[in-house]
């Protein structure tokens, strides 16, 4: 695929816009792609990114990802015009809610953009949308005026540099009745997410993050376990979307 632009959103956060050729109607929300580093002698494994945006009208894929090594410094110097190896649409995305109601949508830093081609996809849906965001502070925010085109939107800031202090679970109100949750971050806030809405009685539906190998499914190099730890499943197959009933936080 082609590099249209490769945008620095925040300190270490850029979004890459890619065109070309991909199956782009058959991508979901939550779904993922690989990506080839260089000519993959230096980085043998590709790089997992989430899927933020995909455009079947303008033919258009947008990957945003944090710059955290090597890897992902080079792809941050990446020019338009620049050809990269994508392999996908990879892995299982969100379900559509079962029930109606106000759905509630909470990310947390670079798992934020997995979340926005779905608020997109509800939006148009119909579907009524309370977006929660969480960073470390407010270097690192970015994309709140993007979601805010499809529900309202709290910003949260562990130092409270912007939006409210404090850690996500911070600005829900127990009192909403929200009757599905999708989120993606960093596992403590999922896990705390969870046990926030223990005994609610609401849907959720949670992202996972992992190091990952081949991608497909064929190495289970990154799983993860069921609740009673019998089973593992793998991240890049069987997810990277688990609804709380299907692992153990």
């Amino acid at each position: 695929m082609l590099v249209e632009e490769n945008k620095q959103l925040s300190r270490d956060i850029f979004a890459l816009e890619l065109t070309g050729e991909f199956p782009y109607e058959k991508a979901t929300s939550g779904q993922f792609v690989n990506l080839l580093i260089g000519d993959g002698k230096g980085h043998p494994l590709r790089r997992p990114l989430s899927i933020a945006s995909c455009n079947p009208e303008t033919k258009t894929l947008t990957l945003v990802y944090r710059v955290v090594g090597d890897g992902t410094k080079w792809l941050s110097e990446r020019c338009p015009g620049d050809v990269l190896d994508v392999l996908g649409p990879l892995g299982r995305g969100f379900p559509a809610p079962q029930n109606p109601g106000t759905v509630l949508v909470v990310g947390g830093g670079v798992g934020v953009p997995p979340l926005y081609q779905l608020a997109k996809e509800l939006g148009a849906a119909g579907f009524k949308l309370h977006i929660v965001l969480g960073f470390k502070n407010q270097d690192d925010v970015f994309w709140t005026r993007e979601f805010a085109e499809f529900g309202d939107v709290v910003v949260c800031t562990e130092d409270g540099s912007l939006g409210k202090k404090g850690f996500v679970t911070e600005a829900l109100n127990v009192n909403e009745n929200w009757t599905t949750l999708y989120s993606c971050g960093p596992k403590p806030m999922l896990k705390a997410l969870k046990a926030h809405f223990q005994g609610r009685d609401i849907k959720g539906y949670v992202s996972l993050e992992e190091r990952m190998a081949c991608g497909v499914g064929a190495c289970w190099g990154c799983t993860c376990l069921d609740p009673d730890g019998s089973a593992a499943k793998r991240i890049c197959k069987e997810g990277p979307v688990f609804s709380w009933e299907e692992v153990s936080l």
